[in-house]
């Protein structure tokens, strides 16, 4: 079964990104990590409400700006995230942590 017909094993998969948030504070954070932790999130989001879906909406409005904000190392969109700001990785996390746990809260578990 997968998990987008799952509501107990998507909740599970997404308690997991939540949980790896704290790891992403605690390694610096590592732009690398981030990328890679963004994307998974991105794809369970994906399979879990839809590629249209007002929550996958939300976690792109929560973490992801295409390019970078003037002063910002990496404009171009091809360098990696600075860690502080607004829109640094840091600033991210804490949005797309808030999102994960309201998502959660409305998952059976």
């Amino acid at each position: 079964m997968s998990v987008s017909t799952d509501p107990a094993r998507a909740r599970e998969h997404l308690l997991l990104q939540q949980q790896r948030v704290a790891r992403l504070r605690g390694d610096g954070p590592n732009p690398f990590d981030y990328d890679i932790w963004a994307a998974r999130t991105e794809e369970l989001l994906t399979d879990i409400y839809g590629a249209e879906s007002a929550e996958l909406a939300r976690y792109h409005d929560a973490s992801s700006v295409p390019g970078r904000l003037p002063g910002v190392r990496g404009q171009a969109g091809n360098m990696t995230l600075n860690i502080h700001g607004q829109w640094g990785i840091l600033g991210r996390l804490d949005r797309a942590e808030a999102l994960l746990n309201d998502l959660i809260g409305t998952l059976p578990g």
